[in-house]
């Protein structure tokens, strides 16, 4: 079963600033679990009005993307310049209920 985590930014966030912070997470898990392992684990889309980000995780090494991811926002845009919300995510594809 995978999780589901969808972060929501503030207004005046650009898509590109969300996907490079995104990019940097990725290459951080990269260099301790290896490209292949994060690429199974990790998915991710992100809203081109910069609204939105949702990954899919599922594993140690896509759960360590979605640390960095928000520890950089956090650092870059500030604590309350984005939400996220922590879903799970069943064996058929579905949704579970927060």
């Amino acid at each position: 079963m995978g999780t589901i985590m969808r972060f929501n930014f503030s207004d005046g966030i650009e898509a590109g600033e969300i996907e490079a912070d995104l990019t940097l997470a990725i290459l951080c898990a990269e260099c301790l679990y290896g490209r292949p392992r994060v690429r199974m684990e990790v998915s991710y889309v992100v809203d081109p009005n910069g609204k939105a980000c949702v990954l899919e995780t599922a594993g140690e090494a896509a759960d360590a993307v979605s640390r960095v991811f928000a520890g950089l926002l956090t650092v870059r845009l500030g604590e309350h310049a984005y939400s996220v919300r922590r879903g799970l995510r069943d064996e058929a594809g579905g949704h579970e209920p927060d």
